[in-house]
């Protein structure tokens, strides 16, 4: 059915009331075959035809047919023909968000297809399309005579120049299928031709994956020389694709990466699978293999489980060429479960060294761990208890080979007491180790059983104070430990807490190690002290300052550089985060004769509109570090600054400050264009400076490019290594 509404007749006043009357009869007694919607006419001025089925509309006319909506100056509708024709600033609205302008545009098959000479046709996500001459059928395809296309937020009708566009003499949309095809394309760049291809497919904007080539990637290497590669990328389902990457090195051979992604409901599969003839420290061409794939999933019952399996044939190839950065490659595979009362957790897992130095007794394997905990309520109010079980079976980790059983059970009682809150722990725990083999020049070998009993008094309580009208928040805490039991340390190697060093997060820990290995008997008093404020005029600030006293037996590793006192080291951290740019934090550890610092980490931080500047400085005492005899400090300076026009520059500096020098390490630079308000282009050129460290792995210089055109195709960053690249 057709509806009219006008504003102006074009008959004699007193002739109006019959003619309106006789022309509404007339409409509502005809219908377009198989035309399901009601089509609505608005104007100016309309005038009928009714031998000829034709009805005229002029000025301001506005014509809506189910969820499309056309504008134009002048309408003349064809009923019988099922033909309209617009002419003059013609705008045409469809359901799905695009707009398309023209001269003159026809449409029929009860709206469904168009021709339009010229039009400018855009979309919501910002696709442009222009021609002389177009036409479409809804949903199946459209077709762009000497057309033009970009991706590129502008604004053709007003003149705006895209920052690329593609020139063709005949586009194709085919909307079935979701892919744009030119024919006898050229490339703009800035309205400057760059290359021509005789046919140019790829997907349109509502596709988010498709087989077919991916961009080219070229790059360049003082060590690889031209470095080329094409990928192909398959689409194998709706949750599962491949990637086939061949990579032809100039100088040292060809390799290939092979990604595969698959999706099921509960579980992700990742993996990559690296091999080629390439050269390596024994000869020139070496075949070679590499594998990093990783599962993760939810199995029934609340299981979290994940896999990974990493495994290269030969030890450098992976990070000379640029497939993986890591020094060692881990596989393993892990469940845990948890629950309101328990934890599961069970691991297996095997490393392999990528270093030169790196030998069959310097890759552990753990085959299994096993650890179960729980705690419960007991019949005494404020009263838990808590049990925990764990087994690990040990082999080459640097010479040690061991199995280790261990069971722990604790009471725990919390009450508010002496102005605050108190916490008391009482438990034992018991272990069981069968030492097979140990390179740390002891002879302790064989079974051996140990346990330690420990009982822990804990106080805290907030206060608060002011200083003027500033609030502060200060919670003094203090911790009583003892810890009985026989010395076993000298008998027990040590492999899950040799790095141990003392922290705010440790401190008040009743067996601050954590791990299995080390216990050391004795008693102990730890006391501490916070403080917490914030306001709109100071900001927020936070510290904490600390120490342990040991009471009884010897001193543990980790507390103090020399190792001998009875006190630690004091432990202090600060953040200042104030109104304005800057924000200041420190965490370090002093020792307790001369405040030396025997570890810091500081961070300035200058924030700005488009200005960000961060200075990070830590340092770590030489005691720390069997393989040194120099304290080992570093500096780090990272700035990024917000550029005109879409521009970004961000600069990343490390230097070694070791032995009283300052020697310059890694260095970064990129300069980056994500194209401005037009966003259809990504533009980043990146310097690095990488010192190598090991057997042929190099010192070299980096210097790559990355060009991405909106819908056809990108180089993700994390695949560029080294050398020139573009798209």
């Amino acid at each position: 059915m057709i509806s009219i509404r006008f504003r102006h007749f074009l008959l004699p006043a007193y002739f109006l009331p019959v003619y309106f009357l006789l022309v509404l009869v007339w409409i509502g007694g005809q219908t377009t075959p198989g035309l399901a919607n009601e089509v609505d006419f608005e104007a100016d001025s309309v005038e009928v035809n009714r031998d000829e089925g034709v009805i005229i509309a002029t000025g301001n006319v506005i014509l809506r047919e189910a969820d499309e909506t056309l504008y134009t100056d002048r309408l003349i509708y064809n009923e019988a023909a099922d033909l309209a024709i617009a002419i003059g600033k013609v705008r045409l609205i469809q359901g799905d968000g695009g707009t398309t302008l023209s001269d003159r545009m026809e449409l029929s098959e009860q709206f469904t297809r168009m021709i339009a000479r010229p039009l400018i046709s855009s979309f919501e996500d910002g696709t442009r399309f222009a021609a002389r001459e177009g036409e479409a059928v809804q949903g199946e395809q459209a077709i762009y005579r000497y057309g033009r296309y970009t991706p590129c937020k502008c604004d053709w009708d007003e003149g705006e120049q895209p920052i690329w566009e593609i020139r063709s003499s005949r586009i194709v949309h085919d909307m079935q299928s979701r892919t744009i095809r030119h024919e006898n394309m050229r490339l703009h760049i800035f309205n400057l031709p760059f290359f021509w291809l005789p046919v140019l497919a790829h997907p349109d904007w509502t596709v988010n994956r498709r087989s077919g080539f991916l961009g080219p990637r070229y790059s360049y290497s003082t060590d690889l020389g031209t470095v080329l590669s094409v990928p192909w990328f398959q689409v194998l389902g709706p949750t599962r694709d491949v990637e086939i990457e061949p990579v032809w090195f100039q100088h040292r051979g060809n390799a290939a990466k092979i990604t595969y992604r698959e999706r099921w409901n509960n579980f992700d599969l990742d993996a990559n699978l690296y091999t080629g003839e390439l050269e390596t420290y024994k000869k020139s061409r070496e075949g070679v293999a590499g594998i990093d794939a990783r599962l993760t999933g939810e199995m029934q019952g609340g299981w979290r489980v994940a896999g990974q399996l990493q495994r290269a044939s030969q030890d450098t190839f992976l990070r000379r060429y640029g497939f993986l950065e890591d020094t060692s490659l881990e596989s393993k595979l892990s469940a845990e479960k948890v629950t309101r009362r328990r934890y599961y957790h069970v691991a297996a897992s095997d490393m392999q060294g990528l270093s030169s130095s790196d030998t069959r007794d310097k890759e552990p394997t753990i085959l299994p761990f096993v650890q179960y905990e729980y705690e419960r309520p007991t019949a005494r109010p404020g009263t838990s208890m808590r049990t925990r079980l764990s087994a690990l079976q040990l082999d080459n980790d640097n010479g040690h080979e061991m199995q280790r059983w261990t069971g722990m059970t604790e009471f725990i009682q919390t009450r508010e007491m002496i102005g605050g809150r108190t916490r008391l722990e009482a438990g034992f725990t018991g272990s069981y180790h069968n030492i097979e083999q140990r390179a740390d020049g002891k002879n302790k070998l064989g079974e051996l059983g140990r346990g330690h009993s420990h009982v822990s008094a804990d106080w805290q309580a907030p206060i608060e104070v002011k200083l003027g009208n500033q609030p502060f928040l200060l919670t003094p805490r203090l911790k009583a430990t003892h810890i009985g039991g026989a010395d076993r340390t000298d008998d027990i190697p040590n492999r899950d807490s040799s790095d141990f060093r003392l922290d705010e997060a440790n401190i008040f820990l009743t067996h601050r190690f954590q791990g299995e290995d080390y216990y050391l008997p004795g008693a102990r008093l730890d006391g501490g002290i916070s403080l917490w404020t914030e306001s709109a005029q100071l900001g927020q600030i936070s510290g904490f300052l600390g120490l342990s006293r040991r009471l009884s037996g010897k001193t543990a590793t980790g507390l103090t550089a020399k190792a001998r006192s009875d006190y630690s080291d004091y432990v202090a951290s600060l953040r200042l985060d104030p109104p304005g740019p800057l924000s200041l934090s420190f965490a370090g550890r002093a020792d307790q004769h001369n405040f030396k610092l025997n570890e810091s980490r500081s961070t300035l931080a200058l924030n700005f509109a488009d200005t960000k500047i961060t200075i990070t400085h830590a340092q770590l005492s030489s005691a720390y570090f069997t393989s040194t005899t120099e304290d080992l400090e570093e500096a780090k300076i990272t700035a990024t600054q917000q550029l005109p026009g879409g521009w970004s520059l961000q600069a990343d500096q490390v230097w070694n400050l070791s032995s009283g020098e300052s020697r310059r390490d890694s260095s970064t630079v990129k300069l980056a264009w994500t194209g401005g308000f037009q966003d259809c282009v990504t533009l980043s050129l990146d310097y690095k400076r990488v010192p190598g460290s090991d057997r042929d792995i190099r010192n070299i210089d980096e210097l790559q490019l990355l060009l991405n055109f909106k819908y056809l195709g990108s180089i993700s960053q994390s695949n560029l290594k080294s050398g020139f690249s573009s798209n």
